[in-house]
């Protein structure tokens, strides 16, 4: 399966959006509802591409080259937790590489911590964005539009949490190796986050 990680980034990121989709949204097409999945799926995009270019750009911004690849394992332990009986979804079909300018430690700690953190960042600015709309607004949204903000604010925010865990090579630990309030911070915010939506 090594041809994954030779896969264009648009072809990438599409394979790594629908493995997450599945993960996700599984038991809708078990249960035969295609409209559940279609649900689950742009949830599922929403917080996996974007998440993807946000470390990628970020990275961009600082100098680097960078791009997202596919995990032939990761893609697989994925797929993995579409099982219906499998209740914790790993979400990790494919990383960004990064290819720093500078060989200086402290510089290096500095953009692996912000390129690590840039990704679950927005994956919490999406989830308080749809639990502020539920919340604030609840007379403007209709049965469709609620169901479809839960799901884009869960998946974020459980994108976001499992990021954050403190374990190479996620996000979580390259940010507490950099700056270890700001990690605490942010995993702080995410597990908020997902207990809300969990017990809604």
């Amino acid at each position: 399966m090594s041809w994954l990680v030779g896969l264009s980034e648009p072809v990438a990121l599409l394979v790594g959006g629908l493995a997450v989709s599945l993960a996700f949204g599984s038991g809708c097409l078990l249960g035969g509802s295609p409209a559940c999945f279609a649900v689950a799926a742009v949830a599922s995009f929403l917080a996996v591409v974007p998440h993807e270019l946000a470390h990628r750009n970020t990275a961009r911004r600082m100098g680097c080259w960078s791009r997202y690849v596919l995990s032939p394992i990761g893609l697989l332990v994925t797929l993995a937790t579409s099982l219906p009986f499998v209740p914790v979804k790993f979400v990790m079909p494919g990383f960004t590489l990064v290819s720093p300018p500078t060989y200086d430690r402290e510089e290096l700690r500095r953009i692996d911590g912000l390129v690590s953190l840039a990704g679950p960042l927005y994956n919490i600015a999406v989830s308080i964005a749809s639990v502020s709309v539920l919340q604030l607004a609840p007379g403007l949204v209709g049965p469709l539009l609620a169901s479809a903000l839960y799901n884009v604010g869960y998946v974020n925010a459980w994108v976001a949490l499992f990021n954050l865990l403190p374990v190479p090579p996620l996000d979580g630990s390259k940010v507490l190796k950099w700056k270890p309030v700001v990690y605490l911070v942010v995993i702080a915010v995410s597990a908020l986050l997902y207990f809300f939506y969990f017990t809604w």
